[in-house]
């Protein structure tokens, strides 16, 4: 048996808590599940970091990072001309959205994703195969126990 990597013996799994959620009436709890130290942190980390500026260029103009950003954004729409009497804001909450979304499809976005924006089949030095392999061990490491 090979011994353990000093690193994985900090390894732990996710745990589960509850946040309450001032934008809903009555202050209801929202779950929260943590896996910042899970077994496929670094990995998820990694395939992130490869993935997050090309996803930030294509969709930078449909993203808020955060409220000040909003702001940002807002005050250009305003700026540019476009804000109307008529404008209509939407506010949504989309409640489990992760449960909403099937890991077959969410493997199929990354997918196309990766075939449209990769430069021949390769992002930096890595296949499309190998990123989805990534992708695959990571949600299938994506798990909490919860009362045993």
């Amino acid at each position: 048996m090979l011994p353990l990597d000093s690193n994985a013996r900090n390894l732990i799994t996710k745990f589960y808590y509850l946040k309450p959620n001032e934008e809903q009436p009555g202050t209801p709890l929202r779950p929260i599940i943590a896996s910042i130290h899970g077994p496929a942190t670094l990995v998820s980390k990694f395939l992130n970091d490869l993935l997050a500026p090309i996803y930030l260029a294509v969709a930078r103009h449909t993203t808020f990072i955060n409220g000040i950003d909003v702001i940002r954004k807002l005050e250009k729409y305003v700026s540019d001309g476009h804000f109307q009497v008529a404008t209509k804001f939407i506010i949504s909450d989309v409640t489990d959205l992760y449960t909403m979304i099937s890991r077959e499809d969410a493997l199929h976005a990354l997918m196309r994703f990766l075939e449209k924006y990769s430069n021949h089949g390769k992002i930096g030095t890595l296949s499309i195969d190998a990123m989805m392999r990534m992708a695959r061990l990571i949600l299938d490491t994506n798990f909490f126990a919860y009362d045993n």
